[in-house]
This record gives C-alpha cells, structure tokens and sequence, in this order.
C-alpha cells in the first residue's frame, strides 16, 4: 500500500483489511473445530434436517465471529493503529477464542451443556484429580493452535496485496448471511409445522437462540390451532430422538398392592399455605399422613412443574419428551394394569401441553377425561361423582388439577377470610401487595373446602382406606417477598416460587413428619415402589428416590428450558445451558433463604459430576450414572 502521507489512516487502512481476512480465516478454523457438534450430536434421519445441521453450522459460527471481530477488533483497530502489537493481541484473542470452542465440544461431549466457568472451576479443580490429569493433557494443543493462529497472522499481512484483487468480500458475506438467515427461517418454519428433526438441535449450538415465531403465527391466525396440536400428536410415531427413556420396557409386577391413587395438583400453591389458619382441613388431613415440610417443585413455572410431576423426571428433559411425545411411565404402568383412569383438570390439557405428552395415550375406554370446565367447582362436582360411581373390585388412578389458587378467585357466596382483600381496593391504593396476598389466601381457603369435598366423598363411598391421597402443587407464587419486584411465578428461583406443599396419606404407613429436602421427581418413585407395580429399579424410569426409604439427597435439581438449577441446603445456584455470555447470564449464586446474591464459592460443589450424570442419564449416550 502506498504511502500518501496519511500515515494514521493508511495504517488503520491496513489493518482493517487485514482484520477481513484474519476473521474469515478463523471463520473456517471455527467451522471446522464446530463441527465437532454434528457428530457428538444424533447425526438426524431426514436430508433436510442434515441440511439444516450444515447450514445452521457455517451461519451460527460466522455470525458469531463476525460480530466478535466487530465488537473487540475493529474499534480496537482505531486505538491501536501499531500493526505487530494489534496483531499479537488479536491472535491472543482468536486463540483464547477457539480454545474455549474445543473445550465447550468436551464438555457438550460429556455433559450436553454448554462451556461455564464453574464447571471449569469444578472439573480443573483440586477434589477431581482424574479430571484434572486428562484436562492437563487437553490443554496441550493450546500452544499449537496459538502458533497456528501467529502463521496465519503472519501469512495474511504479508499478502495483503495479492489479496485485495480478489474482490470475493461481498460473496462470502453474503454467503455466511444467507447460511445465518436461512438456518433461521427453516428453524421457525420447522417449529410451526412441528417438523422435530429440526427442533431437536436448537441446543447443539453454544450461544444458538434459533428463531421461533408460534405464537406470532397462531396469534394472526395463520396457524389453525386443530390441525397444530394434530400435528404434534401424529409425530410421536415417526419422531427419531435421543431420549433414552424408559431404559428398559415396562415389566408389571402380578403381585402389586391394588391400591387406588388420587393426586390432588393446586396450581401455584405455596408451601406456607399449608397451616391451620389458611387450609384447616389440608392441615388435619396431612397429620394423618407422611408431611414434607421442605418439598420443591422440579421448576417455576406449570408446563414444568406439571412435568416433574407425572413423569419422575428432572425439567431438563422435557425438550427431549416433547419431540418424541413419550407418555409418563406411571400411566403405562396403570393402563397396562387395567386401573381405572379419571383426569380432571379446569384447564384445558393443551394450555401446557399436557395433551401432547403426559396425557397423548389415554384414549381407552377405562379412562375418563374432564378438561376446561368452568371452575373448579364444577372440576371437583364431577370428580366426586367419578369417584362415586367407581367399582371397589377395580382400582383406580384419579389426577386433580384445580386453578383457582392461580387465579386467586372465589366462588360467589364463599366467605373471604383475609381482609383488606383486591375486592375491598380502588386502583389506587397503597396496601395492594397485601390486598393480593389476602386474596390469594382467601382461594387457598376455598381450594381447602373444595378438596375436602373429594375426601369426604372417598369416605362416603368407603374407599378412604384403599386410596392414597397424594396433595401437592407444580410451584409456587410470590408476592415480592424476595423484594426483587418479582411477582406471579416464572421469574426466579426463590422458594416463594419453588417450595410446595407435600403430604401423602398411605394406607398403612405411621404418620411423620419429613424435614429433609425432597422433589416433584421423587413422587413416581414413590407411588411405583410402594405399590409394588413394577419389577423395574426406580434407575429405570426416574431421576428420583422413594421418599419412604429415606435416602434422601442433598441437592435437588430445578430448572427450565434455558437454564439448570441446584438446589443446596444454604445455596441456590443457576446456571444456563448455553453458558457463557448467554441472555440468562454465566451463573449466579443466591442464598436460598432469602435470595440475596452470595460470592460463587459459597457453593456446595461436592456432588457436582453426580448431577451432571444426572442431567444426562436417560440420554442415549450419557455416561453411566453415579449410584447414590
């Protein structure tokens, strides 16, 4: 480049195009390194899947290092226009950069998540010498990528002009863009037509957030809600997935304890309102049987909190159980060994896909389904009369889910408790925190009358000794208690939002009264061990324990879609899936009891890998998991 007396410029001039080239260049070394993914990954069935897993790859990763290059170098271009110490200090960067790249592929390997800095501090860390050797070991290529990374450098900047007569710049531009845009489209095509070979590798990625627009179609009406939910249901019979679950078939125990079983779900019931003033009758009623004092949902939200639930199963799973529709092992067990099934639920199973999972397969004669009636009154009016109706020589399984705790409603008639309640308020009083929290009590005080009425009809129709009456909720909710203007549920992982009421009434068993940690995964287990209905360990078909065997954990494994949480007995720490810089943020650590931010090495870390192995358990190629 000639000279023109512009030295500044004509230095930033250089740089700059050297920048296009160097980024290109690690543009493909990250391809190349990426593509790592597609073979650890289930490699899909279908050649517009393995076309969308080619095209997401080249179009994430250059969008990726596209933007690093013009975040960090190009306005680093401008403050350093010293060519060998901007070039020795972008070479650092790309091989810091691509390092972490390789890494996050052993992690994703192991684990299926995404690079964070505590699983390095945990995996690197003095307590797992083995990990520690084989990651010594990794982190020898490190010199060889930065001598790889310095010969580029080097070669680019001394071409630079034979380079710049190749007028290929605004091609692989619009290339890479294309591959980024159209990986992008095909994935918000794919979830609006339910198209799963596509879906499944939303996560395959780290940093990838694929375009999804359901909501914005279904709003406009340009998604015909029938034939969606038609969709999902067809594709569980033609969905490939990596879930590995259950990890044996279904083996019927003949000698099963015949017991009825009713699983009562209060959506958005909070553990302390399970006392004498709030729910009198829930409270006598749980005396009779065994109280979990210190029992949290698998999640924040209903989707997942339901899921937990039915299926036994940490919510990391739930992706996984979506795109192959698979139906909880507890109802197998209880179709295939002819109980009567009623599900009663005042939502409509669809609102939190309940339908296309928990729920796709009872479409048999034995089982009665009672879904979006008009209250809960109307919910518990017809389960009573089920329950009547029921022959005591053929045992049942009954599923209640009642809202008005979620809507904080009550029945015209029903006497409110709690005053000043959101009724007794204009918009513009100032005790509206406490107005709403009234309310809420007020139907958690009807909830208690309601499911009492159940109760006294099992009595009635004398199947109160042959039925185990299971009273729980799928979460939470807060009205800013962890004074972080968190309101409702679905914000944060405090235990307003997460801790739940849990007590269960066996016939048979001494009451007590549990004061250990215990979990929506635990009560599968429980129901399936006790009952003696299946042959199958509880390794088959859960991530939980009997909660009557005592063996309790010391950590307890939360989260959504996004995220991952670990529940300790000071600490409670997040962490996201796609790990580092991720919209969810790296990690963060808050003290359980009132959820203040507490410094990351107040987390209890000795059962790490154990929950890691959890994680990925009932995946096809997970590691085998650790025996408690």
């Amino acid at each position: 480049m000639l000279e023109t007396g512009h030295h500044y410029r004509d230095q930033v001039s250089k740089i700059i195009s050297w920048g296009h080239w160097f980024s290109l260049a690690n543009i493909l070394l990250a391809i190349l390194l990426a593509s790592r993914y597609l073979f650890i990954a289930e490699w899909p069935e279908t050649m517009l899947a393995q076309a969308y897993s080619l095209i997401s790859l080249l179009g994430h990763f250059s969008f990726i290092i596209f933007i690093l290059y013009l975040v960090v170098i190009f306005p680093v271009s401008f403050l350093i226009p010293f060519p060998r110490a901007l070039r020795f200090l972008t070479v650092i960067f790309a091989t810091v950069g691509l390092s972490l790249l390789i890494i996050d592929t052993e992690i994703f390997k192991l684990y299926n998540l995404h690079i964070n800095p505590i699983i390095f501090e945990i995996l690197l860390g003095e307590n797992e010498q083995t990990l520690n050797s084989d990651w010594q070991s990794f982190f020898v290529f490190v010199p060889f990528l930065f001598l790889i990374e310095l010969l580029i450098s080097s070669l680019l900047w001394h071409r630079l002009r034979p380079l710049s007569r190749f007028k290929l710049g605004p091609i692989i531009a619009i290339f890479f863009f294309s591959c980024f845009l159209t990986g992008h489209l095909l994935h918000m095509w794919a979830d609006a037509a339910v198209y799963r070979p596509i879906t499944a590798q939303k996560a395959n990625f780290p940093l990838a957030y694929p375009m999804t627009a359901r909501t914005f179609l279904a709003k406009y009406g340009w998604i015909d809600k029938e034939a969606f939910d038609k969709r999902v249901s067809d594709t569980r019979k033609k969905s490939a997935s990596r879930l590995d679950y259950p990890k044996n078939p279904l083996v019927v125990n003949d000698d099963s304890h015949k017991l009825n079983v009713l699983l009562i779900n209060i959506s958005t019931l909070r553990a302390d309102m399970l006392n004498e003033s709030v729910m009198p009758e829930m409270s006598s009623l749980s005396r009779q049987g065994q109280r979990f004092n210190h029992h949290f949902s698998t999640s924040n939200n209903n989707m997942l909190g339901n899921f937990g639930i039915m299926y036994g199963l940490a919510p990391q799973y739930w992706d996984d159980i979506e795109t192959s529709a698979k139906p909880p092992f507890m109802l197998d067990y209880f179709v295939k060994a002819d109980y009567n099934l009623g599900i009663f639920n005042t939502e409509e199973l669809a609102k939190h896909k309940q339908k296309q999972t928990t729920f796709i397969n009872l479409d048999s004669p034995n089982t009665t389904v009672v879904e979006g009636t008009a209250n809960d009154r109307d919910t518990v009016t017809k389960t009573r009369r089920w329950i009547k109706k029921q022959d005591q020589s053929t045992p049942w399984f009954a599923y209640v889910s009642l809202t008005s705790v979620q809507e904080m409603e009550t029945p015209a008639g029903f006497p409110a408790l709690f005053y000043p309640n959101i009724q007794d308020l204009n918009s513009q009083a100032n005790n509206r925190q406490i107005a709403l929290f009234n309310s809420y009590r007020n139907s958690a005080s009807y909830i208690d009358k309601a499911v009492a009425k159940i109760v006294y009809e099992l009595k009635q129709s004398q199947q109160y000794n042959n039925t185990v009456i299971i009273f729980t909720a799928n979460h939470g909710n807060e009205f800013n208690d962890s004074e972080e203007h968190s309101w409702g549920y679905g914000s944060n992982y405090s235990i307003y939002q997460t801790q739940v009421p849990l007590f269960i009434v066996w016939p048979g068993k001494a009451p007590s009264v549990i004061e250990q940690d215990t979990n929506h995964t635990d009560l599968v287990p429980t129901i399936l061990t006790n009952l003696n209905a299946v042959n199958n360990p509880i390794s088959d078909y859960s991530n939980g324990i009997d909660l009557f065997a005592g063996n309790f954990k010391n950590w307890q494994l939360l989260g959504d879609k996004n995220n991952f949480v670990i529940m300790q007995q000071d600490t409670i720490t997040l962490f996201s899936y796609q790990g580092l810089f991720s919209r969810q943020g790296n990690h963060d650590v808050r003290n359980r009891n009132d959820y203040k931010s507490i410094p990351r090495e107040a987390m209890l870390d000795t059962q790490f890998n154990q929950i890691l192995a959890e994680l990925n358990y009932f995946y096809k190629a997970a590691p085998a998991q650790t025996e408690n």
